[in-house]
């Protein structure tokens, strides 16, 4: 069975005979809800590809992404931690597909194999590490360099240099106003790092992006390989 999951992948032999079989293979469409903040739901999601994002609703109708989740790690995190009920909601914020596995099975694994709860904890503190990252970009950088490091993130999780994302969702996700994103897309895309088009970005020039991100892309992505002993980021210079 063919997986792109790395978590999947750096399962121990015993663990993925087990969950392979259960493994349901599911199509994440954009702007698709998995799950309310305070639901349960009855899945745990392997992502192949594309991105879910977790946002928190900060005051009745506006929300703010905390965090993201794509081929390098599951959803939902609080999983592993034995809670159930959903802290955030979880939303597909770049198409792509996920493997699905039933909770009881997920919990069943995390109780019983050493290896599986041992695994799923280390990407519980990689995300952790991930949030505090933002939390950290979020109070100190620009809008233009939290753009750059999201836009970094999005494409070390998806197949292609090009994803759909209108300016009403960067501004949502950023928790910034449309006009600072649609300034700030403009800004990046002057200087030759992306481009951008009604609801389309390419990226253009990863390197430039990095060095526009002044030190907020690249801490909590160190910290995934330190855990893990492996690096998902992208290395192209540009489409």
């Amino acid at each position: 069975m063919t997986v792109v999951n790395l978590l999947v992948n750096f399962l121990d032999e015993a663990s993925r005979h087990l969950i392979e079989p259960e493994l349901d293979l599911v199509k994440l469409e954009q702007r698709q809800n998995i799950v309310m903040a305070g639901e349960i739901d009855d899945w745990v999601y392997f992502v192949e590809d594309g991105l879910i994002s977790l946002v928190s609703e900060y005051e009745p109708g506006r929300l703010i992404e905390v965090g993201m989740i794509g081929r390098e790690g599951m959803f939902d995190p609080g999983f592993v931690l034995r809670d159930e009920e959903a802290a955030y909601e979880g939303n597909v914020q770049v198409e792509g597909s996920a493997y699905r596995l039933p909770r009881s099975l997920f919990r069943q694994l995390m109780d019983t194999h050493p290896a599986f709860n041992a695994l799923m904890l280390k990407f519980v503190r990689s995300f952790e590490l991930q949030i505090a990252s933002t939390v950290s970009a979020n109070g100190r950088a620009k809008l233009e360099e939290r753009l750059a490091r999201w836009l970094l993130m999005v494409h070390d999780r998806v197949d292609s240099n090009m994803f759909h994302i209108t300016h009403d969702f960067l501004a949502q996700m950023l928790c910034s106003r449309r006009p600072g994103v649609t300034v700030a897309l403009h800004l990046l895309e002057g200087k030759g790092y992306i481009s951008a088009s009604r609801g389309l970005v390419e990226i253009r020039d990863r390197e430039g992006l990095i060095e526009e991100a002044n030190g907020g892309y690249g801490k909590a992505e160190a910290h995934y390989e330190r855990l893990f002993g492996q690096d998902f980021r992208r290395r192209t210079k540009q489409a």
